[in-house]
């Protein structure tokens, strides 16, 4: 696991967060989550033990790599794909010096001459099938032949045991998405398009690519549930009510107070938003956990919808989880797009995106839908090799 460094003592700052499990996207790009197995998709670069006959057998470092980077994605799918096994040792922490702009003495003091591509070596080397996914095409012009000749000497497998026995984490996050899609207005017809962190409406060729993201967490409605959050709040103004960590008048809708889910417990359940009775939140019809999916994400990229604005939805790296939730947005049966907030995404005068009651909220549609490349070439892996269900998922 790793934890973060104070630079000033060279101790582990206490209970300063810790992270360390990876996935890697078909960019060969990575970002963090976690869950409850002991295995590990991809890894941080350098926290590695490993035995020596492995790291011999198994080739190294690529010696086509230079620099920081790429090294945690090639190495742990060469393993994965080679015959071994990513395991995190959760019970030892390793301090890291995390680079911030607010702090000069953690900017990076190399400097590296010549412009090198760590990550499309990994891609080129390891993504068989899958390699036209790799930046929308454009596959990379590196000479990876000595990791070919390893990955023969080795019997290797093909990129889509990685996928497979990892497919909680890639089908059920939605990185292998059903559709592939755009979201229209309904009154004005326009689409949204990706403009900085947040969104506008233009004309739908122009319009962004989206896909539904993010694991299910706990106690998720159904789309044809949430009309019942918007009647749930407690008429007895004079009802007594246990929140947890203090009490209210006037039943569980009283008890957030602008705290969210953190002042909804005891006799209340937070339910996508909404702060009611556990016998209330008893009738919401919820969906699976773990499944697909409990928020919009971009396609092709490490991006998801996060936090509703008054200027609509902005972006953050994803929590391929569901459990932010910033993160977590629905369509309902009638179009509208709720946020974790109880609030949707509406139209302002025709021209701008923003957030409001849901009662009456804008509709939106799904337009120009596909089932893209990776998913496709995914379901022909599994029959082409015969890959089953009674094996680890995640």
């Amino acid at each position: 696991m790793i934890g973060a460094l104070n630079i000033d003592t060279w101790d582990e700052i206490p209970n300063g967060g810790y992270v360390g499990k990876c996935w890697v996207n078909f960019n060969a790009d990575w970002w963090w989550y976690d869950d409850e197995s002991a295995y590990s998709p991809v890894i941080s670069g350098g926290l590695v033990a490993t035995t020596r006959s492995w790291w011999q057998e198994s080739g190294g470092f690529d010696p086509g790599m230079h620099g920081w980077g790429g090294e945690n994605t090639e190495q742990p799918i060469r393993t994965w794909l080679c015959g071994g096994d990513v395991v995190r040792a959760k019970s030892s922490i390793v301090a890291h010096m995390w680079r911030t702009e607010k702090d000069k003495r953690t900017i990076a003091r190399y400097k590296i001459r010549q412009k090198y591509d760590n990550v499309a070596r990994t891609a080129a080397a390891w993504w068989d099938e899958f390699l036209p996914k790799f930046r929308g095409g454009n596959e990379p012009h590196v000479d990876v032949s000595k990791t070919m000749e390893l990955k023969k000497r080795l019997g290797c497998k093909p990129f889509a045991y990685f996928l497979h026995r990892f497919r909680k984490v890639y089908l059920q996050s939605g990185m292998l998405p059903e559709k592939v899609f755009r979201i229209r207005s309904s009154s004005t017809g326009k689409c949204l398009r990706r403009q900085n962190r947040g969104y506008l409406l233009s004309d739908c060729s122009g319009g962004t690519w989206l896909h539904h993201g993010n694991m299910i967490p706990e106690a998720f409605p159904k789309p044809e549930a949430l009309s019942r959050l918007i009647q749930s709040a407690d008429d007895d103004a004079n009802l007594e009510t246990n929140c947890g960590g203090h009490k209210v008048t006037g039943g569980c809708s009283a008890c957030p107070q602008g705290h969210g889910s953190e002042w909804c417990h005891a006799d209340c359940q937070w339910v996508f938003a909404v702060c009611m009775s556990r016998a209330e939140a008893a009738k919401v019809s919820a969906q699976p956990l773990e499944t697909c999916c409990s928020g919009i994400r971009e396609w092709n990229s490490l991006d998801c919808w996060a936090d509703l604005t008054g200027k609509g939805p902005e972006t953050a790296l994803c929590d391929i989880t569901g459990r932010s939730s910033p993160q977590q947005f629905m369509f309902d049966d009638d179009g509208r797009i709720w946020h974790s907030t109880g609030e949707c995404l509406g139209v302002k005068d025709g021209e701008e995106l923003k957030k409001g009651h849901c009662a009456s909220a804008e509709k939106w549609e799904i337009v120009d839908a596909f089932e893209p490349f990776e998913t496709q070439t995914y379901k022909k892996a599994v029959v082409k090799y015969g890959l089953t269900e009674d094996t680890p998922d995640h």
